[in-house]
């Protein structure tokens, strides 16, 4: 059998693809849903802050469930616990979708009740994904290491960023010929996902909670200390980007109507960001030159302040849409990073995998609630300042950490000179 279809059921490689479909669908599913939530919470008249607050519970619902699911997250079964949690996700749409109608139905001064039941019911969606999205990363990366776990991850990461490429596109043009039906997509989407789930093995399931053989650890292609180093500076990277894209996701819909553009430009500023952030993703599983080498990574922390700055300045649809490219790159640049630093020479990587998603969600929180509240309470373009601090706090704390791990290397080998009985000059 061929080193790359190791981890899979008897078959080979083409038994992953209900993996990789379905998280093109759960991505579809999210990225249409919430790419339309503002315009779909204005349509029943929830306010700035509540636009904000709608994706900040969603998100922080995802990391409470992450840390009470953490500690047992090798002990489920796969296939049958992402099962369940798209079934959970497929409820708390239809509940979203009733919300709406319901909401749109009755414009009296009930109006703010569906407003709360819409917000509810996602929180409940976000819950349910601490279920799923950990235990198909880990499912997915079983048993692989070094080039080939990046390859691996390369295709689930095309696979997911493909999704969330096609389904902003189709959330913004839904949601201009009815505010529902972007919801009514979202049920559709993870439907499919969870049909696809479906035809995934048993065989499979079970070789995924397995715990991952690590690299030796002295193994001399690895240096323990470097990865330690570009997990935290990929750490730091990822949450940055996660608060600028929260920010944008949520608040910078409300800014970009205001400029006079519709809600279909924006669904088109989200989908060039998809793309762009679904090939650099490509782009990282495919080419290797990139791992271990931390500098890359705080180049990518000062593209996120150039987007920024690009959004607190720019009028134009094309300085615009050239900040959603550079965002799209940085974030997929960072999350791959995070992605693969976190996986490997791990032995439980269902873990490394919900401490992923937990700075993911940690950062599209944050974002997302202080970006409600600055809009509603402080001004129309605080978001970014905020989100601009963020970064910059972030540049500050990737030098630090690369400056220590430089030093404690320097000093260990100025100890391992002075005990060979080498002067150094």
């Amino acid at each position: 059998m061929s080193e790359e279809c190791k981890g899979l059921p008897p078959g080979g490689r083409s038994n992953a693809w209900p993996l990789y479909g379905a998280a093109f669908m759960m991505a579809m599913y999210l990225s249409m849903a919430w790419a339309a939530m503002p315009f779909i919470l204005t349509t029943i008249r929830g306010t700035t802050a509540e636009v904000g607050y709608a994706p900040a519970i969603n998100n922080l619902a995802y990391m409470i469930a992450l840390l009470v699911t953490g500690s047992q997250l090798g002990h489920f079964r796969v296939k049958r616990t992402t099962l369940a949690a798209g079934t959970v996700a497929l409820l708390a749409s239809v509940t979203m979708t009733s919300a709406v109608l319901a909401g749109m139905a009755r414009k009296e001064c009930d109006g703010a009740l569906w407003v709360w039941v819409l917000i509810a019911a996602g929180g409940i969606g976000g819950a349910t994904m601490a279920l799923y999205w950990p235990f198909l990363m880990s499912w997915v990366s079983s048993d692989y290491e070094g080039v080939r776990l990046n390859r691996r991850f390369g295709r689930y990461n095309g696979a997911w960023s493909g999704g969330a490429t096609i389904g902003p596109l189709l959330g913004g043009w839904l949601v201009e010929i009815n505010p529902v039906l972007p919801l009514v997509g979202a049920i559709v989407c993870v439907a499919l996902s969870l049909v696809l789930l479906s035809f995934a093995k048993d065989g499979s399931s079970r070789k995924a909670i397995e715990p991952s053989q690590p690299a030796s650890a002295g193994d001399p292609s690895l240096d323990l200390r470097l990865l330690a180093d570009c997990r935290w500076i990929s750490r730091i990277a990822l949450f940055s980007a996660c608060v600028c894209y929260a920010v944008v996701r949520s608040q910078f819909a409300l800014v970009f109507t205001s400029l006079g553009y519709a809600e279909s430009q924006f669904g088109l500023y989200l989908t060039i960001y998809a793309l762009c952030n679904f090939a650099a993703l490509m782009v990282a599983g495919r080419w290797a030159r990139w791992h271990f080498k931390p500098s890359l990574l705080i180049v990518a922390q000062a593209m996120l302040l150039l987007m920024l700055l690009m959004t607190l300045y720019g009028r134009t649809l094309g300085v615009l849409f050239l900040s959603s490219v550079i965002l799209g790159v940085a974030y997929g640049f960072a999350y791959g990073s995070h992605l693969y630093y976190g996986a490997s020479a791990s032995r439980h990587r269902s873990t490394r995998m919900a401490i992923h998603e937990s700075v993911i969600s940690l950062g599209l929180t944050i974002g997302s609630a202080a970006g409600g509240y600055l809009c509603e309470h402080v001004g129309l373009y605080w978001p970014y300042w905020f989100a601009v601090g963020v970064v910059v706090l972030g540049l500050i704390g990737q030098a630090a950490v690369h400056a220590g791990t430089r030093a404690r290397t320097s000093a260990a080998a100025a100890s391992a000179s002075r005990d060979m009985g080498i002067e150094r000059p």
